[in-house]
């Protein structure tokens, strides 16, 4: 049932990458057809544009790499590092040192580039993932481009294009070290391996310091509860613990330090408390309870088609996909890993929404990826796998499945077509409502 285990992973995500910019190009001229006015207009963009160019103009440790979210600066973000964006700023930087002017299409650009690297490792999981359940190199290949494409024209994936939030970012960090755990299958689990993992888990937890936290608890948990070899104490503190420290102790600086900015220029320091995060706040003007994350929609969705949510279709097949594969897990059909990547991501997603379920109600283009992301790998991916298996590879299911993923994959684009842009709240607002 395990394929062959070792297949060549910087080759097949280079693969990945080049299927990724067909699809990029296909977006690049079609739906992402917007003109420079659309750009530095938009929320998002403009949004950007304030936090890079402050960060150019005064210096990043300046404001010990906060966010400025306003033109008027100010304000200053508290709830969060700024890491999502220093790639943005160091390129932005770089071109405005060439050029003397501010490259509105080049963040855009640089936007989609880390989308098309998160979906390359999102097909290079499913592939190696497909391998183990018995797939064939060829059907794992097709299935992993399935899920690839259905994941990148997902409508709030699309729209990274305007803004590219740390929750969308934090998948990146998170897919590596899945990645480096299924490696560890076959390896051991190496000095190396560890270290790797490690730094993932503090990229994780410094870009978005709840969403990692989150992932840790939900793999913590994963590992010790499933059946199956277990790490050691030591090891998972070295790649769990630590970093996270390491990670919470870096953002203590930079708030100790920010609020010294904060008094020396006047600018206030905004941003969601707990208990409004929570939800124990007590204020229902906007939410009621945990249920509004699934149907409390209308009221966030502003000036937003009432398309751009419906994925409901995407949502309860990609259950009934994950409770397929959990079910071939407990009856010995399928490995633990698969069962493992699946609870982690889900876990991530169910332990964020329980506590903060507040923003998650009131924010969900945010955090619908972090749920989606598994359940495309389970439905377009592991279930197809698992039923090629037991249909002796027949590649009917294979086609099924990317005539399925191709069709949803335009009808996505179409959503994303007539629903941006559209006026929207970016990531760094959410905090500040």
């Amino acid at each position: 049932m395990n394929g062959d285990p070792r297949p060549r992973s910087l080759k097949l995500l280079a693969l990945f990458f080049a299927v990724g910019l067909i699809a990029f190009g296909y977006a690049w001229i079609t739906v992402h057809r917007r003109s420079m006015a659309a750009l530095s207009s938009t929320d998002g963009p403009i949004r950007t544009h304030a936090i890079i160019t402050h960060w150019i103009d005064h210096g990043f440790f300046a404001s010990y790499g906060m966010l400025w979210p306003t033109p008027d600066e100010k304000f200053i973000y508290r709830s969060g590092t700024g890491a999502f964006m220093v790639s943005g700023f160091l390129l932005e930087k770089f071109w405005t040192a060439m050029t003397g002017r501010y490259g509105w299409r080049l963040i855009a650009l640089h936007n989609e580039m880390v989308l098309l690297l998160v979906a390359a490792l999102l097909a290079l999981l499913a592939f190696r993932i497909a391998r183990r359940l018995g797939g064939s190199p060829l059907h794992s290949l097709v299935l992993a481009v399935g899920a690839q494409m259905v994941w990148f024209t997902f409508p709030e994936n699309l729209a990274g294009f305007w803004f590219l939030p740390e929750q969308t970012w934090c998948l990146l960090p998170a897919l590596v070290f899945l990645l480096l755990e299924e490696r560890a299958l076959d390896v051991g689990r190496t000095r190396l391996l560890t270290m790797l993992q490690a730094l993932a888990v503090f990229a994780l937890t410094y870009i978005e310091f709840v969403a990692g936290t989150m992932f840790i608890v939900s793999y913590a948990a994963t590992i010790f509860l499933l059946r199956g070899d277990r790490p050691s104490f030591k090891r998972l503190g070295a790649i769990l613990l630590l970093p996270w420290i390491c990670a919470f102790a870096i953002y203590g600086i930079e708030l100790i330090g920010v609020r010294q900015v904060s008094r020396a220029s006047g600018a206030k320091l905004t941003g969601s408390d707990f208990l409004y995060r929570s939800g124990l706040d007590g204020d229902a003007m906007f939410y009621g309870d945990h249920l509004d994350i699934a149907f409390g929609r209308d009221v966030v969705r502003g000036g937003r088609s009432p398309h751009l949510f419906r994925w409901e279709w995407l949502f309860l097949c990609g259950i009934a996909a994950v409770l397929a594969t959990l079910a071939a897990y407990i009856r010995g059909r399928a490995p633990r890993i698969a069962a493992e990547t699946l609870i982690v991501l889900i876990g991530s997603w169910f332990l964020y929404a329980a506590v903060f379920s507040q923003a998650v109600a009131l924010h969900p283009y945010l955090f619908d990826v972090m749920l989606a992301t598994p359940l495309i790998v389970a439905l377009f991916a592991i279930v197809p796998a698992l039923a090629e298996s037991r249909m002796n590879q027949t590649g009917m299911i294979v086609l099924l499945a990317i005539f399925a993923a191709t069709w949803l994959s335009m009808f996505q684009l179409r959503v994303y077509a007539i629903c941006y842009p559209a006026p929207q709240p970016a990531g760094i607002q959410a905090g500040t409502h």
